[in-house]
């Protein structure tokens, strides 16, 4: 797929995007187009502005998540350094020569994302319902922020998926090392 982009570095964690993540953002924009026509019946305009203002909440979010990770990363003393968009969502990604950290250390790096979605999500609810009774893309772009960060990214990050080098959640990092202790074994059997 060609060399990451580099975007931008914040608090020393530099986020890069593919060109695959550049075409999935511009696919969840024409997509959350046709659905905020078909579903609130917006004008052409309108709609696209909330597939517009949908993506990009979808980047903000997902950044903002990871920050999250690195924020507590750093407080761990095992920083992360970079966060790569290679579609909508991002990966973290931590030193090489990061030694084996105790269990706690991953648990404590994997709780830094979700939360700041729930509150993001918490934040925008009551603008969302009170929004939605004037319509309009705007309101539709805040609904669909709200929804994503809380059920998506806060919540939705707590549920174990764990497919290698696809997509490994909070959740499925939490349960590997859950109940190990900070030599790395497992808690009683198994």
């Amino acid at each position: 797929m060609g060399r990451p982009i580099p975007l931008f570095t914040v608090l020393g964690v530099q986020t890069t995007i593919t060109r695959l993540g550049l075409v999935s953002f511009g696919v969840a924009g024409l997509g959350l187009a046709g659905l905020a026509g078909a579903w609130s019946g917006l004008p052409l305009g309108a709609a696209l502005l909330a597939g517009a203002l949908g993506a990009l909440s979808m980047f903000v979010s997902e950044w903002l998540h990871q920050m999250g990770h690195a924020v507590a990363a750093r407080r761990t003393g095992y920083p992360m350094h970079a966060m790569h968009f290679r579609s909508i969502l991002a990966v973290s990604e931590y030193p090489a020569e990061e030694p084996e950290l105790p269990a706690a250390l991953h648990i404590r790096r994997a709780l830094g994302g979700f939360w700041v979605n729930l509150l993001i999500g918490l934040f925008l609810a009551p603008y969302a319902f009170f929004a939605g009774f004037g319509g309009g893309g705007a309101a539709w772009a805040v609904g669909f922020a709200t929804f994503y960060n809380l059920v998506v990214l806060g919540l939705g990050a707590l549920v174990p998926i764990d497919l290698p080098g696809t997509l490994t959640t909070d959740g499925a990092t939490l349960l590997r090392y859950w109940g190990k202790d900070a030599g790395g074994q497992g808690q009683g059997g198994g």
